[in-house]
């Protein structure tokens, strides 16, 4: 029987719900099974997942990428012994006459299949065998020196089953690499502190403590507390049980924060320098704990310390471990910027790595779909200014000698044609198609290198007299309304929006 034919042939959905189940409640051969079927019915990319992301959470997404990435080294490995071993030494492929032969002796054509599934395991089918065979017989039909077409049948099968054989093989070494994970709590305590316990701050006349996740005693004021949280207002306000913790005479609270974050949260109610967290990540779990307490305002000053520089800012990956955390924790500001962030990066596993761990499933969703809303901004902008009616935003450029034609009496009838110059049509079309053909391995960053290419794009038509005359008058205005309306169309998109829900 072909491996092909031994697959189950569930939906990719299917699939990733039952591969989600058998992590979650630790069915390990079901789990390996699924994880099998995703990887020989589809290529495992972010956009492969496509709106099937919120079955999964981050965490088991991330042990399923780790998981294909061992399958694929071992199979690219072990594909290219079996090329080099001539197919396993199939005596009629190696002794077979065809015009063009690979290094091992056997056709070229087999040899780039093989090759062909170590990049893409998808490839692995039987009937992808047989359009590689019947392209490369189609293409020798009239040299009498190609034998492909007449390689025997039961030859096919013998080698099918050698090849399967390999594949088979190669998700059995990987299997190892499969973790069983369980959706796993987004928590403070993931973000692990490289300080000290802070020395709690000397409050004299203090009439409550509240006790960190760590065990660290804050001594503090009930009124204060009140006064900047409606819900500590309330707590403080019943009466304490009796068996609550007294300590030197002052009841206790106890907090799921740790004393590093409370010491930030102090400092910033109290009249005293400010301490904010040595992390962005911190930052947002400081501003996480103000929403549990409904600490409007402390929230608002923390906002406008990061604005001030006062924190360090997500960098590079970062930005995609801030927009997971401020997801989890609904921070919609941080969300937003973090996500904006984001398009400045590709949209990988890769790109993602531990980071993915911190997502839900919905969260990556909502990151994927608003990052392909953002595309067709950019696309709609660049529409604009591909218009030819004025007037647009590039009439300016109307009258470029070089693409004009005359009249019968030699002059240039500028006045009946709204025609772009070369250069520019070709700068704002290429980056036309390359948004709607865009795939999320790159960046999404036009707004950010547009000014760059437009300066090259010109400088590759300087010998034009008007285009040059258009841009010492008006190239900088030009450029910067092109750069404003795609930041407009970036920022007019929000992560919060028609994907949610």
């Amino acid at each position: 029987m072909h491996r092909s034919a031994e697959l189950p042939t569930h939906p990719s959905g299917t699939s990733i719900a039952h591969l989600c189940s058998a992590q979650k409640y630790g069915l390990r051969p079901e789990a390996l099974q699924t994880a099998r079927v995703i990887f020989l019915k589809q290529s495992v990319t972010i956009e492969d997942f496509g709106d099937k992301l919120d079955i999964m959470p981050g965490a088991s997404l991330y042990e399923l990428w780790k998981y294909y990435e061992r399958v694929q080294a071992i199979l690219a490995s072990n594909l290219t012994k079996f090329r080099t071993s001539c197919a396993r030494g199939t005596v009629t492929l190696t002794g077979l006459r065809c015009t063009e032969l690979s290094s091992s002796r056997i056709p070229r054509w087999l040899s780039q299949y093989i090759e062909s599934i170590g990049k893409n395991s998808n490839l692995f089918d039987y009937a992808e065998l047989n359009i590689a065979m019947a392209r490369h017989i189609k293409a020798k039909a009239h040299n009498l020196n190609c034998e492909c077409a007449s390689i025997p049948g039961q030859t096919i099968r013998d080698f099918w089953e050698a090849l399967a054989s390999v594949v088979n093989g190669s998700f059995e070494r990987a299997e190892s690499a499969l973790c069983l994970v369980q959706e796993r709590e987004d928590s403070q305590a993931e973000i692990c502190s490289t300080m000290s316990p802070p020395i709690p701050l000397d409050v004299p006349d203090a009439n409550v403590i509240i006790r960190s996740s760590d065990n660290v005693n804050f001594r503090v004021h009930k009124s204060l507390l009140a006064m900047v949280s409606p819900f500590f207002k309330d707590l403080l306000s019943l009466p304490q049980p009796f068996d609550s913790e007294i300590i030197d005479g002052l009841p206790m609270v106890q907090l799921s924060e740790d004393s590093e974050l409370l010491n930030s949260l102090i400092s910033i109610i109290y009249p005293v320098p400010t301490v904010m967290p040595n992390s962005y990540e911190k930052v947002l779990y400081l501003l996480a704990a103000c929403q549990k307490y409904e600490m409007a305002s402390v929230q608002s000053s923390i906002r406008a310390e990061v604005n001030r520089g006062a924190s360090p800012v997500p960098k590079e990956a970062e930005a995609y471990s801030a927009y997971a955390i401020a997801s989890a924790k609904e921070l919609i500001p941080e969300m937003e910027n973090a996500a904006r962030l984001t398009l400045d990066l590709p949209l990988t596993f890769e790109t993602l790595g531990q980071g993915l761990r911190l997502f839900e499933g919905w969260a990556l969703r909502d990151l994927v779909n608003y990052r392909k809303r953002c595309r067709d901004g950019f696309i709609a902008c660049l529409d604009s200014f591909l218009q030819v009616h004025p007037p647009g935003p590039s009439s300016i450029w109307f009258g470029c000698p070089k693409v004009m034609t005359t009249g019968a009496t030699g002059e240039i009838n500028v006045q009946q044609h709204h025609v772009l110059p070369r250069w520019l049509n070709q700068l704002l079309s290429r980056n036309w198609t390359n948004l709607l053909l865009q795939k999320f391995t790159d960046p999404l960053d036009i707004h950010s290198r547009i000014r760059r290419e437009y300066f090259t794009a010109l400088q590759n038509h300087a010998s034009c007299n008007f285009c040059s005359g258009v841009h010492m008058r008006n190239g900088s205005t030009f450029c910067t309304e092109l750069e404003n309306k795609l930041a407009y169309a970036r920022s007019k998109v929000l992560v919060v929006g028609p994907s949610r829900g």
